[in-house]
């Protein structure tokens, strides 16, 4: 559903907040909740509120106040979650900012995280639905009182000298995600001008596209970042000025925020499988930065093309999870059921790289039934041609 801003102030009334509040942790199945909402509103808020209802329940995994803010589903899935946008914004207060630009807020996220930091911003975007959005959002965060808000479209118009500023280009239209770079808004031109000029700068983009393509797009940064939240690549932050970091690439874990940093070197030595492998955090794999972890580890991939890592030694670190190899068969049915039975797995939990096989479909394939009470993990691979079934056991770091 597509809203229009009169709607969007409908669902942000008094009315319908308190209706809003009213159903929130109600157990009513949701058309019987749909059927209260259009006795009491006309069909097009009401149809408005029944989605809005339905977000907010998954908002709650984005966001500690989600059960009370405003979004559509893109907007949503646009914003930078809390723990991510709450990690980002002390960066600009850590280089003496007091002033931050958000020329493309959205629903407001990263505005709410850089006001709650301590930074006055002024916040803006061309769409008077998200614009009014993120006054609400803000209004809920009670954060209001440090945040300006305004309605400019800085593809048109880079917004205002002075202070630092976080862009954050639109990469989807409407349910539609966007891959292609120039495809964005803003677009790169319009981007390159919001930054010119700036003592600091961030710029989010999709950690989905290559590095290497987002520099041929975009003004090359002093600093890259990939941050990963609970195992899961979220963004790549291009670093500008006083806010950027000494290293010239990092990667960085939350919420625990664990970081890794150093000079770009991703390819790591390739050997032979050994008593030890570690899949990596994707956020050290999109960093460029593997190869000199696997230095500093003395650890090696098994193959080229392949983002494992393998060791004689057990390694502790929170960019690696770590397995205790206990055997290595080839991916064949009749042979994979033949060493889980000798392990007496009862449990398979499925990990693949370079296998177009659904973990699923893995699993139910090579244990049938179950041989046993062990939780093992299969890290179903390939080295060169040959398609190999690793199993190990999982060592809590």
């Amino acid at each position: 559903m597509v809203l229009d801003l009169k709607t969007a102030e409908m669902l942000t009334s008094p009315e319908a907040r308190e209706t809003m509040a009213l159903f929130r942790n109600s157990s009513e199945d949701p058309l019987a909740i749909q059927e209260s909402f259009r006795g009491m509103f006309p069909e097009k808020i009401a149809r408005a509120l029944g989605e809005l209802r339905a977000l907010r329940r998954r908002a709650m995994q984005k966001f500690a106040r989600g059960s009370d803010m405003y979004f559509t589903k893109p907007q949503l899935e646009q914003a930078s979650s809390e723990p991510v946008a709450l990690y980002r914004a002390p960066r600009f207060l850590a280089a003496g900012e007091t002033m931050v630009h958000d020329p493309c807020c959205g629903i407001g996220s990263d505005t709410i995280a850089m006001a709650r930091a301590g930074l006055q911003v002024e916040a803006a975007d061309r769409d008077p639905v998200a614009l009014h959005f993120a006054a609400a959002n803000a209004e809920v965060n009670e954060m209001s009182a440090q945040i300006r808000f305004r309605e400019a479209d800085c593809e048109l118009e880079a917004p205002p000298p002075g202070g630092a500023i976080f862009l954050d280009p639109a990469r989807r239209r409407g349910s539609r995600r966007i891959i292609r770079p120039e495809e964005w808004s803003p677009g790169p031109d319009a981007v390159r001008r919001a930054l010119e000029g700036r003592s600091s700068a961030a710029l989010k983009l999709s950690p989905a596209v290559d590095i290497a393509e987002l520099l041929e797009h975009f003004p090359a940064p002093d600093e890259i970042e990939i941050l990963s939240f609970l195992g899961e690549a979220k963004e790549t932050v291009f670093w500008y000025g006083k806010a950027a970091g000494k290293e010239a690439r990092r990667a960085t874990i939350l919420p625990s925020g664990d970081t890794y940093a150093g000079v770009e070197h991703a390819q790591a030595e390739n050997g032979e499988l050994q008593e030890w492998i570690y899949d990596p955090d994707p956020a050290l794999v999109r960093a460029g930065l593997l190869g000199a972890f696997a230095a500093q580890h003395g650890l090696v991939t098994i193959d080229p093309q392949i983002a494992y890592l393998t060791g004689p030694k057990r390694v502790d670190s929170p960019f690696v999870d770590t397995f205790r190899v206990l055997n290595c068969e080839a991916l064949d049915p009749r042979k994979m059921r033949a060493m889980l039975r000798e392990h007496q797995a009862g449990e398979l939990a499925i990990r693949k790289r370079g296998i177009a096989e659904r973990p699923q479909t893995l699993s139910q394939r090579f244990l049938p039934k179950k041989f046993g009470d062990r939780r093992l993990t299969l890290i179903a691979t390939r080295i060169g041609d040959r398609h190999i079934g690793i199993l190990s056991e999982f060592v809590q770091g």
